[in-house]
């Protein structure tokens, strides 16, 4: 009996399964495939970026730089599981290895240094996770920019790719996930107003655009809709990359903090839209952000257990 129950829920387990080693038993980073896939999107900048180069050339070796090896990874990685014994506990697998949960270990740690008055430790730790410039940030900017990094890192490293995983499969949680880390392996070099990330921008911002802003207004109607509202409508939609507007005015209505606004990229300072009119962040926000996140991450889950054990009843009434 237990057999043939575990049999109909296969992909309700295998996706519990996934999501709770991904929680309790996450890789460190020095043997994560994903700093392996880092180093290797980072060697192929180098070799085809050329920052004083034609714009066309710019444009036609940024598009190809992640195309092709993205392509190559999605290939292989179709083929294995058409040979596979186990295909469906292989797709758990991959979900295992893209959600990355330690982002709100790190925010956690950056808001201890900063009560503690350890400024230049802090700083060292958000240099890891961020492509901005954070050698001179006061203690209100490596606060109001660990908040912005961790609201956009678990939207789309977390939440996107489970949405992704549930609706169309691990193939689908796969590709979008190293674009993300291959967005991330180039920022840190390039600029990023520059023509060779515009390709691979453009390919996460149209992939993302549906399931993002889904999620953003299931959020809302549950986190001051009418506050998040507006902020979409007077800031999100006229920000630089609209679907992290989208992402931050959820953040900065129901924290009622202001985010966004210059960073320095590079050396170089870009004039990026301030979201929201309230008072900066403190560390303390920083406490205040991981408590919101984990009311959203249980009302999430308890979404997707409500609406299989829904789809569950409704197959077994057709089946009656």
């Amino acid at each position: 009996m237990m057999l043939e129950l575990m049999q109909a829920h296969q992909g309700l387990l295998i996706f519990a399964l996934s999501l709770s080693a991904a929680h309790l038993l996450p890789l460190q980073r020095s043997y994560h495939p994903n700093t392996i896939l880092l180093l290797v999107f980072r060697g192929i900048a180098q070799r085809t970026y050329q920052s004083h180069a034609s714009t066309s050339y710019l444009a036609l070796s940024g598009t190809l730089a992640f195309v092709l090896p993205i392509l190559t990874i999605i290939v292989l990685c179709f083929l294995l599981a058409q040979f596979a014994y186990y295909p469906n506990w292989l797709g758990g697998l991959v979900l295992y290895l893209c959600l990355d949960t330690s982002i709100n270990t790190r925010a956690k740690r950056i808001a201890t240094l900063l009560k503690q008055g350890q400024k230049s430790t802090a700083r060292q730790l958000l240099q890891g996770v961020v492509a901005r410039d954070v050698s001179q940030l006061s203690k209100v900017g490596i606060a109001k920019a660990c908040i912005d990094s961790t609201s956009l890192r678990t939207v789309r490293h977390y939440y996107v790719i489970i949405i992704f995983y549930l609706l169309l499969g691990p193939i689908a949680a796969l590709s979008y996930k190293l674009l993300l880390l291959c967005d991330h392996a180039w920022r840190d070099t390039i600029k990023p107003n520059s023509r060779f990330l515009a390709p691979l921008k453009h390919t996460i911002y149209y992939a993302e655009w549906l399931p993002l802003r889904a999620f953003i207004l299931l959020m809302a109607l549950t986190l001051n809709g009418k506050k998040v509202a507006h902020y979409i409508k007077h800031y999100a939609r006229y920000f630089y990359q609209r679907n992290s507007g989208w992402v931050l005015a959820l953040f900065a209505a129901n924290l009622k903090v202001q985010l966004g606004g210059p960073c320095f990229y590079l050396e170089q300072r870009f004039e990026k839209m301030r979201l929201g009119i309230e008072r900066h962040p403190e560390p303390e926000d920083i406490d205040a952000l991981l408590g919101l996140l984990k009311r959203i991450q249980t009302f999430f889950l308890l979404l997707i257990a409500l609406s299989w054990l829904a789809y569950t009843l409704y197959g077994a009434a057709l089946a009656f």
